[in-house]
């Protein structure tokens, strides 16, 4: 059996849940063969909270293995990985000692496009070329060693104990308009009262409002259900499970949902529903995955500058029904 290695700087939650589309690319690109993951010195939430999304097509993690590039120590400070043998190893990172450590493991094919692809034994066709969107460097790595029929990454996959119990919250006669609120940067939080003032356009047209609500929001909910007819907050419904699961559970039954730049919205983006983002200071092409269709912005540069209440309800709500539009053509 191929034993293939990815090695990676680690990932945190937003970053982790980007990456899914890899985790399950892997799998289809390499169905019989052994799939492993590393990081270097960061931890990665494929072993925690993201492990249920990832754990069907990881076969190992190594985490922190903490590689030395120097050849009189030992190549990690916490495994032995003398006598390991990788038939392919994919380095997404571009830190060149991080590179020469990892090429001291021992393989058949090494891919990396640190230092210009210099330690790699494949290359691009045009190494000069830089996309926007890192993942899908990843993916022009993954190219070179395999072939992947699929032009278009469907979704992210959610484990189905959790879809079972989000049944019991979300009717299939009903439609529903997702909403997150916060975010841990002030400057990318949109006004409070104009997401009320969407959702209550919405609600008028027949949807069912979610709201998903993070600690620092939860001191809107009474206002929220002072202002909101029958408002769902579905983290509360399914308390058994961690929040992030529910979250990215919840958007299989969304017929669309709006954020802010911040986790949750990570959360939500994993292509089983719209997803609009709205964006001040922060670029939203920075976050653009072309690989997945179903996630729109909507940025203040539009509207003359880096405020992102230069927005308004009315520009969310005409994006918004576009975008409902749109999706409902494409089941047509």
């Amino acid at each position: 059996m191929k034993k293939i290695l990815i090695f990676s700087n680690g990932e945190q939650i937003g970053d982790g849940i980007l990456k899914l589309q890899i985790v399950h690319q892997l799998r289809e690109r390499f169905p019989t063969s052994e799939i492993h993951w590393m990081t270097d010195t960061i931890y990665t939430e494929y072993n925690s909270r993201l492990k249920k999304f990832t754990e069907q097509y990881i076969d190992k993690i190594w985490e922190q293995a903490n590689l030395s590039p120097f050849f009189w120590k030992r190549i990690s400070s916490k495994y032995d990985l003398t006598n390991i043998n990788f038939d392919i190893i994919i380095d997404t990172q571009k830190a060149v000692l991080r590179t020469i450590a990892l090429r001291r493991i021992k393989c058949s094919k090494f891919i990396s496009a640190s230092a210009n692809w210099m330690f790699s034994n494949y290359k691009p066709k045009d190494k000069k070329s830089k996309r926007q969107f890192y993942v899908n460097n990843i993916i022009e790595m993954l190219n070179l060693v395999s072939s992947y029929k699929k032009q278009q990454a469907s979704s992210i996959t959610i484990p189905k104990e959790i879809l079972k119990e989000l049944q019991e919250v979300f009717q299939a006669d009903k439609k529903y308009f997702g909403i997150s609120l916060g975010s841990n940067t002030p400057k990318r939080i949109w006004d409070y009262k104009k997401f009320i003032d969407v959702a209550k356009y919405f609600e008028a047209k027949g949807f069912e409002i979610v709201f998903f609500l993070g600690p620092q929001e939860t001191h809107l909910k009474e206002d929220i259900i002072n202002q909101i007819k029958k408002p769902i907050f579905p983290e509360e419904e399914l308390s058994n499970f961690p929040g992030l699961e529910v979250v990215m559970g919840a958007t299989k039954y969304l017929s669309l949902a709006i954020t802010n730049d911040s986790g949750t919205g990570q959360m939500l983006s994993t292509n089983l529903c719209p997803l609009l983002k709205i964006c001040g200071p922060t670029s939203a092409v920075k976050f653009l995955n072309d690989q997945f269709k179903n996630i729109h912005f909507i940025s203040s540069v539009k509207f003359g500058g880096s405020n992102i209440n230069l927005i308004s309800a009315d520009d969310v709500i005409k994006e918004s029904n576009k975008i409902l539009q749109s999706s409902r053509s494409s089941f047509d």
